[in-house]
């Protein structure tokens, strides 16, 4: 019996041994994604409206970390002459990662008059450029949600390597904070972000690292035809971000 038990601990051991960290403590709350799916609301509510007169139609919030933070589907673009379906839950993951990481965002509020993932004139692009040359951040995340049928969990959208400028480890890290919060699907430039002139394309000329993160919209919790919430998902890929953000801020 005790030559049993003996066995037993030492396997127990072994396994905590062999195991290189153990799990961290979980970071966010169900204050955190309750305020997102109220935040979510509003841009659901606002998403095929324009902008009242005066009023613009993006918002930015300002943060003092190195890593800039991009929506510009959170509401409906007006792309070729037509609304169209807007990337939901991308407008609260990306304003709930800025300000658990201190980090200046840019998204739409409003339906816009001139899709800022498909033209490079309009003022969203305007105030994007002047934002990164007030700033200079060191990554830009653009961030977009696919269709719940995709079959990867996130595709990296990198201009087939061009837009992270050499810098291979930031797909390699981001891959590795996902991971840890369950996500392991990975897909990389089934959307390149090379077609049209998009944010990534558009950072990537101003000589900024950036990334088209094409999150499945089952993580992004909010569904452009389905009212269909899953919270839980939602924190996982908002606790992922949040932890590879804090990481970049800290990498020289």
């Amino acid at each position: 019996m005790r030559h049993s038990v003996l066995i037993l601990q030492i396997a127990l051991v072994s396994i905590l041994v062999g195991c290189s960290t153990l799990p961290k403590k979980a970071i966010i709350t169900k204050t955190h994604v309750a305020r997102a799916i109220e935040m979510e609301t509003n841009f659901a509510n606002n998403s095929a409206k324009f902008a009242p007169p005066g009023e613009a139609w993006f918002e930015v919030k300002h943060g003092s970390s190195n890593v800039l933070i991009v929506a510009p589907h959170a509401t409906r673009p007006t792309r070729e002459g037509k609304l169209r379906f807007p990337d939901g839950g991308t407008g609260s993951l990306a304003v709930m990662l800025a300000e658990l990481t201190d980090s200046t965002v840019i998204y739409t509020t409003y339906a816009s008059p001139s899709d800022p993932n498909y033209y490079d004139d309009n003022e969203f692009k305007r105030k994007l450029a002047e934002i990164i040359e007030t700033e200079q951040p060191r990554l830009v995340l653009d961030i977009h949600a696919s269709h719940w049928y995709r079959p990867y969990d996130v595709d990296f959208g990198t201009m087939n390597g061009e837009s992270i400028r050499g810098n291979r480890w930031i797909i390699k890290s981001l891959m590795s904070y996902l991971k840890d919060e369950g996500i392991s699907n990975f897909s990389m430039n089934y959307f390149a972000a090379s077609a049209h002139e998009t944010v990534t394309k558009f950072v990537s000329q101003q000589g900024i690292p950036c990334i088209q993160l094409e999150i499945n919209a089952n993580y992004t919790g909010h569904q452009h035809d389905s009212e269909t919430v899953r919270p839980q998902m939602f924190a996982q890929v908002l606790q992922g971000l949040v932890r590879f953000v804090e990481h970049v801020k800290q990498t020289k």
